[in-house]
């Protein structure tokens, strides 16, 4: 934690990026303390944060997609504490984000997925203002079509994902098919919600280190590594659509501990140029 401090003292994102101790770093585990501060720098907030915009956008009138966003609060993190109490401060602001988003970028608007997000950075320790930046930096800036109406970005990196299955893990990719268990059904919430849905909480914070630090393009390294690490299980254990589901939505914390999962994407080695490929042809 020491270092971090002394780096954060003389780094921004770009630079950030460009070191070596930080990327051996943040491949260890950011400390939790940190994390707002550097998600925050990651992201690019910094760059997009505009004086009094936000309390702007919290005093505009009431859209219809508030009462969407009503139903969907109490259902994000529903499980800890901080969102437990519909009348505590948690719910009210993660509803107040979600509402000013929605006037901020009318293009998208609100859609499922988001809150998981936004959730994220409250949990970390990000105040409310900046956790709507922070929201609409990673929007912007790693997944831009993600949650717009036709679901363009998700689908194209679902597409992509498929298809390095496909190349890598071809009778696992197999197995799954037999039975019409399409990606889309399963690495859809996984990247929707940029895996704090499926994974145990200590591995997709990791997972966040390592998204927010490496770009979108980790997205697919993460995903292929839960596929490395449970291809056994599910060829062996998993017959049907059925179980198949139950466990890639739900995945054991046992079989992807925080370290395990993340050495494993390290040593996934899909090149940039073929992900690019890939997504042109999705």
């Amino acid at each position: 934690e020491a270092k971090w401090g002394a780096l954060l003292r003389t780094l921004d994102a770009s630079t950030m990026r460009g070191s070596r101790k930080i990327k051996q770093l943040v491949q260890a585990g950011l400390p939790m303390r940190l994390r707002s501060q550097i998600y925050y720098l990651l992201s690019g907030a910094p760059r997009l944060e505009k004086p009094h915009h936000y309390a702007a956008l919290l005093a505009m009138g009431d859209l219809p997609i508030y009462d969407v966003i009503e139903r969907d609060v109490p259902r994000c993190y529903p499980d800890h504490v901080m969102f437990a109490d519909a009348d505590g401060a948690g719910q009210r602001q993660l509803r107040r984000i979600l509402r000013a988003y929605a006037h901020h970028n009318a293009k998208v608007g609100y859609c499922q997925g988001m809150g998981r997000l936004v959730g994220l950075f409250l949990i970390v320790g990000m105040s409310e203002e900046r956790a709507f930046w922070a929201l609409a930096a990673t929007i912007s800036n790693y997944i831009p079509r993600y949650y717009e109406p036709d679901l363009g970005g998700l689908r194209i990196h679902t597409a992509v994902f498929e298809s390095l299955l496909r190349e890598r893990c071809p009778q696992l990719y197999e197995h799954l098919a037999a039975q019409g268990c399409d990606a889309l059904m399963y690495a859809t919430p996984w990247f929707m919600t940029i895996f704090t849905l499926s994974l145990p909480w200590q591995s997709a914070l990791r997972v966040w280190d390592w998204f927010l630090y490496r770009g979108p393009k980790a997205l697919f390294r993460i995903a292929l590594a839960i596929m490395d690490l449970a291809s056994d299980y599910l060829l062996d254990a998993c017959p049907t659509i059925t179980e198949q589901l139950g466990f890639l939505l739900h995945i054991p914390p046992s079989l992807v501990d925080a370290d395990a999962l993340i050495s494993a994407a390290i040593n996934v080695k899909v090149s940039e140029r073929h992900i690019e490929r890939l997504t042109r042809s999705a």
